[in-house]
């Protein structure tokens, strides 16, 4: 993997609209802007009171559709259904909400993704890990253009559920040609050297 973004890719980093779901301090706010974003939507469960005038704020229950160049979302998703973030409980609700992403993308656009990776489980109500079971749940009808950060061997290296190993997933929409019947149904795989 190299660098995951930049016109090697087919991404003009300059003059784009994101969108970060789930956020309670505005960093990747701030990194997007930083990196040329001329708009950046934060949804999130709680309240927020950012004040950026390029920053809008948005409640789950208050989005409405669009679409969006860029989408971040580190370690937000594995909590989604947990309870915890005032969220409803929903046992698919990481997965419903990765599903809801892809949806909020134009088709080609990119997703910075992470969460925590390690042999499965649930640590109820503090987050889920992704290993062999459910990480391709999360990962399905996504591209992947790269994982900043991956060792295959975290997948079933038994771990303390407080420590946390949380790659970065570049991944990709696929446009409705790259949607043709090889990728539509399984989930996708990363290059050779990233194999789940």
């Amino acid at each position: 993997g190299g660098g995951g973004g930049g016109e090697e890719n087919g991404s003009d980093f300059t003059d784009f609209e994101a969108v970060v779901w789930g956020s309670t301090s505005p960093w990747y706010e701030s990194v997007a802007l930083a990196a040329g974003a001329k708009s950046v939507t934060t949804i999130e469960y709680n309240k927020l009171t950012y004040t950026h005038p390029k920053v809008t704020c948005v409640q789950p229950q208050d989005i409405t559709h669009r679409l969006y160049d860029v989408a971040i979302s580190t370690s937000s998703f594995d909590h989604d259904g947990l309870g915890r973030y005032g969220d409803p409980f929903d046992a698919y609700g990481d997965v419903k909400a990765m599903q809801l992403a892809r949806c909020f993308l134009k088709p080609g656009g990119l997703m910075f993704f992470s969460v925590p990776v390690g042999p499965d489980v649930v640590v109820y109500n503090l987050h889920r890990r992704y290993g062999k079971l459910r990480l391709p749940s999360m990962l399905h009808r996504w591209e992947i253009v790269d994982i900043i950060g991956w060792d295959r061997n975290k997948l079933e290296e038994k771990e303390d559920f407080k420590r946390s190993y949380e790659p970065i997933f570049v991944l990709r929409k696929p446009t409705s040609k790259r949607m043709g019947s090889k990728s539509a149904n399984p989930a996708p795989q990363p290059h050779e050297k990233t194999e789940l």
